[in-house]
Order: structure tokens, then sequence, then C-alpha cells
């Protein structure tokens, strides 16, 4: 960072202002900008139904816009339909549900359909002063979230939404640039965006052949070279000793400690290895608990659905580490241990897992069950071999994801400096 913008974030924090900037009531911003209610820059929109067949969406905080159908499995509006507002390409909407993202409400503009129908709850609105990808920028920044935060009522309606009546939302002021500063700062940022997407893509992509080598490597439809021997049917219960883990009370749960492996901590990741350790429990819970060693394989053994319970996960730390209740643990030593938790994930064996389930709001699966699970099984080395290649893949989608959060942060970083005027758009400081 070039030293006179460090100087002036550093003098903006303390409340001075620096040459060539002024003081306004959203904060301190270079002297030829103005700050505007957003009701002189857009105009409501009340639109109804027209009548037409169109997508019938709503906004999540995390993707913006989403189908209903897709979102929730159907459209949830029913006989509402009527009321809903009919939104038009590069229109916004603001979604008064709170959340972590964004606690005050979340603003999304509609890019991906020429026209759909919103929840009337949205206050909806267009720009009629201004250049519109800007403002786009703007309200996915959360620029307005302290502001909104001042108007917002405490507590929420019965509908889950926000107190906020629409004429405090268009009160609210944005910082308007000159034009040409609008223009190129939402040049700069959608530059940024079509990275994030061109690195989005490429995960879906690597993803989807992964999921093509699993599906051929892991069936045998697809032979690595120099392998030819049959592979024997087995049943997992005939490879190791399968036992469940054991729950250990809060108390003996600490900051650093002996590694604790939970049930939470085995769903929630996407990877087939554990990677990192999230929960540590003392000497007193290390008593109390299953110890699992390098290579063993640890399962869900139970959850909120069919699809929670039954996935693997291979252990390949040598650090002195313990399994929790709610998990079942496979112990062996004949088998190539990363290639069995590939197959543990493959499409075959969560069939089988999606059968075995027992209970209604909480299901779980028991080790005697997981015994009985059928697969083929090919000679050490093959599994080796293709243990290799998927997590070759496995690696390769981790380094794309760490990159695309990379990405994601700088952009978070760079928005706040440029739609706040810190940084000024010319190409000496952009760059």
């Amino acid at each position: 960072m070039r030293p006179e913008i460090k100087k002036r974030i550093e003098q903006i924090q303390k409340g001075v202002v620096p040459e060539g900037y002024k003081k306004t009531k959203v904060g301190i911003v270079p002297g030829e900008w103005k700050a505007e209610k957003l009701l002189k820059i857009a105009k409501e929109i009340t639109r109804k139904n027209d009548g037409e067949e169109y997508s019938v969406l709503t906004i999540s905080s995390l993707s913006g816009f989403l189908d209903q159908g897709e979102r929730f499995s159907k459209v949830i509006a029913g006989e509402n339909l009527a009321k809903y507002t009919l939104l038009e390409k590069n229109e916004f909407a603001y979604n008064k549900g709170n959340s972590k993202t964004y606690p005050q409400g979340c603003i999304f503009r509609l890019e991906d359909y020429n026209k759909a129908l919103i929840p009337n709850v949205y206050i909806s609105f267009r720009i009629v002063e201004g250049i519109n990808n800007y403002y786009k920028q703007y309200f996915v920044a959360g620029l307005l979230n302290h502001q909104l935060s001042r108007v917002i009522n405490t507590g929420v309606r019965n509908d889950g939404l926000l107190n906020l009546y629409d004429k405090d939302f268009f009160a609210c002021q944005l910082l308007c640039p000159p034009l040409p500063d609008q223009e190129k700062i939402a040049e700069i940022l959608s530059a940024w965006d079509k990275a994030i997407n061109l690195k989005e893509q490429l995960i879906v992509e690597k993803k989807r052949q992964k999921k093509w080598l699993m599906q051929n490597l892991l069936t045998g439809k697809r032979r690595l070279p120099g392998f030819t021997d049959e592979w024997q049917e087995v049943r997992l219960g005939d490879l190791g000793e399968l036992a469940r883990g054991k729950g250990v009370s809060r108390s003996n749960v600490v900051e650093t400690g002996f590694p604790f492996i939970s049930y939470g901590e085995i769903y929630t990741t996407h990877n087939i290895e554990i990677k990192e350790y999230r929960t540590f429990i003392n000497s007193k819970g290390r008593e109390e608990c299953f110890r699992i060693y390098k290579g063993d394989i640890i399962f869900t053994g139970s959850g909120e659905s069919a699809k929670e319970i039954g996935k693997a996960v291979v252990f390949l730390f040598d650090d002195e580490a313990y399994a929790g209740g709610d998990t079942i643990v496979l112990t062996q030593k004949c088998n190539d241990s990363l290639f069995l938790a590939y197959m543990l994930n493959s499409d075959n064996v969560i069939n089988q897992l999606a059968s075995l389930g027992q209970g209604n709001s909480v299901v779980h699966i028991y080790p005697f069950q997981l015994a009985q699970i059928l697969f083929h099984l090919p000679p050490l080395p093959e599994q080796t071999a293709i243990a290799n290649i998927l997590s070759t893949a496995d690696r390769e989608i981790d380094l794309h994801e760490k990159q695309l959060e990379e990405l994601k942060k700088q952009k978070k970083a760079l928005m706040q400096l440029l739609l706040t005027g810190i940084v000024r758009v010319n190409a000496q400081e952009v760059s």
C-alpha cells in the first residue's frame, strides 16, 4: 500500500480530514463527492404481477436471487402470487430479513432474469440517477448497514422480517461520486467479480471431473494401466473392527489439548481427510473417550436426515486423538485407508447407507449396520494408485478454493477503500 494512502486511512480513522476531503453525515469523503438520500437517486417499484408466467424468486444473503422452487423444493407463494412484485432486469430489491452476512438485511440486483416475481414484503427500486453498476457494488458492500441499524426498530416481526418503514429506508444517504468516478469504480470491481466468477466456474468443473473419476475408478469401469487383477466383493465388517466413539462432557472441552473429532466436524467438512482440529479435550476428557489412530476411518453415526449419516473421513495424523459420540470408527490395517475413505463416500455406498438409517427427528446408524455395507475391493497396489489420483484432484480443488477465498477477501477490502473514496480511482492509486 502506498504511504500516502496508508497515512490517509490513519487520518480518517482518527477523524482527521485529509487534504482534499470533507466531513459529511456519512463520513469523511473526497471533496467533490456528494451524499444523497436514496429517495433522490432511486424510484420505488410497486409493479404487481401482470398474470404472465414468471420465475418466482427469493433473496439469499449469500447468493442473491434464487428460484423458490430450487431453494425450497417448491414455490411457497401459493395463492399470494398475485400480490408479488414484478421486478425487471437490473432493478433492486431489499430483503429485510437479518442474517450473519447482512444483519440489517441485504440488497441485490436482478441480473439473471429479464422479469421475475418477488415477495411484496421486499422493498424494490430502480436507480434513476447515477451508474447502476456502481450502486450494485455499493449495496453488496453493505455500506448502508450503519444507517439501517439506527432506523430499524428493535426485534423482528412475526414474519421474521426486521421492523423498518419504507420511508426510513429511502431516507438513508449514499455516497455519490462524480459519474466518471462511479464508472471507474464499477469497472474495477466488476473485473474482480469476473475473476471470482471464473474461479468459481473452474472449481465446479474440477469437482465434476473428480466425480467422474470416482464413478469410474471406484467401480472398475476404468482401470489404470498395469492393473488387471479381479476385484473382490467384501463387507465392510470383514475389513476391521467397527466401534462407537464416546462423548465428552462440556467441562472437559478446552482451547488446547488432545484433538477431539466430533460428528459435526466430520459432516461439515467437504474433505475426505481431517485437515485441522477445531475441538480439544483435557486429560480427564481423554480418559473418557475413544482413542483413534493413524489410518482409522471415522463415520458420522447420527444426523437430522439420512444424508448426514455414514459420511466417512480418514484420520492420517500421528497425533494422539479421540473420537466423540455419534461417531463410528473403523480400525483396519490391511487396506489403503485413503482409498477406503473414497470408496465409502462413493454413490454405491451412499445409496446403501440411505436405506439403513433409523429414527425420525434424529436418524441413527449403528456399527452392525455399517458392517453389512457391500462393495468391490481391488488389490492393495491398485487401491493406492486410485487413492493417489483422487487425492491429487482434492488437493487441486482445495488450492483453487483457497485462491477463491483470497480473491473474495481482496475484493472486499478494495470495496471498502474505493466506495468510500479512501483510495481514488486514478491510475497511480489503484495500482
